[in-house]
């Protein structure tokens, strides 16, 4: 099985269906060796690259060999390594040749891509991604927090819901886009997914038939697959401050995906699978 990544890589929605319509979290998934040839990737955002981390760890969970074919453009190449996916691929047993690539030190890359499992270790690791922009020159030092504090919410439920096997990765990094400065936090899980998650909840199974519906829930107040009226209070808090000017929150669980920013609508779309659920906040500083 291969799986071609496109010359300019956004997010999972730009993978063709045909390619990524098998579910690497299922037993049916191929048993041939899996193959994610990214030679001819020449931009790649950080919320493609966390596909590049779940797709092909949840394949070598299910046993799958799999190989990971470089960037040919070494510009790529040399992010990816700073942002720590080299090194995660190769320490789960994906075959990857990264010899002639350098290594770098990014002082943008404020965390670089990390696997966490536990609440303790989020908390550790927000602390760690708190005190590192502190010492930094990276944007505004008062939305240093903000940072911080949306990274551990979206980390926590990740593995307070996920039931991932292969935990959850995240990152944050300060990016210069065209239209300004921001940092961004991304965390992904190979989980169940947010549709799975809300359906353990038998009030809500009634109202959920597909992965958008339950994206579209999840994101409202108190809305929590446990039950609890004193849950579903975090990811609610995180989408109602990316409805600030110039923010973004974007939620991808299996074929649903959700845009979260100032006076765009809450509505959910189909998309191509993501196995598990990504949530990869923009915020401006």
């Amino acid at each position: 099985m291969q799986i071609t990544l496109p010359n300019r890589f956004i997010n999972a929605s730009n993978l063709r269906p045909s390619e990524v319509s098998q579910d690497p979290r299922r037993d049916s998934f191929p048993a041939e060796e899996l193959i994610i040839d990214a030679r001819g990737t020449e931009f790649i955002r950080p919320a493609a690259v966390l596909w590049c981390v779940i797709y092909p760890l949840l394949a070598r969970s299910q046993g799958r060999d799999c190989r990971f074919i470089v960037p040919e453009n070494m510009g790529v190449c040399v992010y990816l390594q700073s942002l720590g996916l080299f090194d995660i691929l190769g320490a789960s047993g994906v075959q990857i040749d990264v010899r002639g690539i350098g290594r770098r030190v990014d002082s943008q890359v404020v965390l670089p891509l990390t696997g966490f499992s536990s609440q303790n270790e989020v908390e550790k690791l927000a602390n760690s991604a708190l005190d590192s922009l502190s010492r930094s020159h990276l944007g505004a030092s008062n939305m240093h927090p903000f940072v911080s504090e949306v990274f551990a919410e979206l980390g926590l439920n990740a593995v307070e819901h996920a039931l991932s096997p292969i935990g959850a990765f995240g990152f944050i990094q300060f990016y210069e886009f065209q239209n300004g400065r921001r940092f961004l936090c991304g965390v992904a899980d190979g989980g169940i997914g947010i549709r799975q998650s809300l359906e353990k909840n038998s009030g809500l199974k009634a109202r959920i038939f597909y992965d958008w519906d339950a994206i579209e829930l999840a994101t409202r107040e108190r809305i929590s697959g446990t039950g609890s009226a004193t849950r579903g209070i975090g990811l609610f808090g995180v989408a109602e401050d990316m409805r600030s000017p110039k923010h973004q929150l974007i939620i991808h669980s299996g074929i649903g995906r959700m845009e979260i920013r100032e006076n765009l609508g809450s509505n959910a779309t189909r998309t191509g699978l993501f196995p598990g659920t990504l949530a990869y906040a923009s915020i401006p500083t």
